[in-house]
């Protein structure tokens, strides 16, 4: 891919521009002000002095535990609003027009949370952050892999009564290591038949295989899908097929995944011809937002105004919306 010689002054654009983010987790949206605050009204230790403490670590495993920690600080539904809501305003600040974003009720649920709470909670606060902030969300239910395929089961049920006009998915979440991903075919299967998207993050901090497991099992999109490359033939089987992937890069950097981002497979994946996009994962956990991870990427890999612009409407094209949504949300987003 030939791009044009970027300066830094070509970044400021690209914080104005209206994008679209497929692979965001609530819970990594949480600022820690609002932990700490939280945490102090229901009496939860969080083991730091300082709730910035908690968003650094060296690992996936690390990362999940703070994770955990930080899911803690929500209690009751108005918490729950409130992440959500704070997640819209802080993404609208990145540019951030549609969003499919995951939650995990596993975390809560553990803690004795009931579902109705965190769900009525959470669609509150995005329907709120529509309003006052102009940003569309919609959900993804998360499934914690190492739980096993009958948590993951159980949680499918519960989403039988979610409004899907919501939640539009069912996701996979979580380390890969140790984790046989043939066990949860099933759950694709059954997903598909209640009309549920799907999609599993995969060849992250596992290897490519797991992510041929998942396309076999039928799943629409491939969250990091970072090993896709070590694999040839299953790359032609993405490329043809067009299952989207939803890329961290900065995410796989901080988590020791990937080296740096210049060592990052994303443009050699875009320039297999993947559809490939853009996204922030955890966003106050990594302390960059949307418009930081376009930034970062097109400075590491010279990218030209074209080449992000084409990015960006790879989200579009990977969107679960039907085609006429997709069609007013280019025209609303310039496109």
């Amino acid at each position: 891919m030939t791009n044009a010689p970027r300066s830094a002054a070509d970044d400021a654009p690209l914080r104005l521009l209206p994008k679209v983010e497929l692979h965001c987790h609530v819970e990594g949206t949480a600022r820690a002000a609002t932990v700490a605050e939280l945490a102090a009204k229901h009496g939860v230790p969080l083991g730091v002095d300082d709730p910035d403490d908690l968003y650094t670590y060296e690992s996936l495993a690390d990362f999940l535990a703070a994770f955990a920690t930080v899911c803690s600080a929500f209690v009751e539904a108005e918490d729950f609003h409130r992440l959500a809501y704070e997640a819209a305003e802080d993404a609208a600040a990145a540019g951030t027009r549609y969003r499919e974003m995951f939650f995990s009720p596993g975390f809560h649920l553990d803690r004795g949370i009931r579902f109705d709470t965190m769900w009525s909670g959470i669609v509150a606060g995005i329907a709120d952050g529509e309003a006052d902030h102009g940003v569309r969300t919609r959900l993804i239910m998360d499934i914690d892999k190492p739980k096993g395929i009958g948590p993951a089961m159980a949680l499918l049920e519960v989403a039988r009564v979610a409004d899907r006009d919501i939640l539009l998915g069912i996701g996979g979440d979580s380390t890969e290591r140790g984790v046989d991903h043939h066990m949860f075919e099933p759950l694709i299967s059954e997903a598909k038949k209640m009309g549920l998207k799907t999609c599993f993050h995969c060849g992250e901090d596992g290897p490519a295989e797991n992510i041929a497991i998942m396309v076999e099992a039928g799943v629409d999109r491939i969250d990091h899908g970072t090993r896709l490359l070590d694999l040839p033939d299953l790359v032609k089987r993405v490329v043809d097929e067009q299952i989207p992937l939803t890329s961290c890069p900065s995410s796989n950097v901080e988590l020791n995944i990937v080296e740096s981002l210049e060592a990052h497979p994303f443009a050699k994946q875009l320039d297999a011809g993947a559809l490939v996009t853009l996204n922030s994962d955890d966003p106050t956990f990594f302390r960059f937002d949307l418009a930081d991870e376009y930034e970062r990427v097109a400075s590491a890999f010279d990218f030209d105004e074209a080449t992000m612009l084409k990015i960006r409407d790879n989200a579009i094209d990977a969107a679960w919306l039907d085609d006429s949504d997709k069609a007013a949300l280019r025209a609303e987003l310039g496109a």
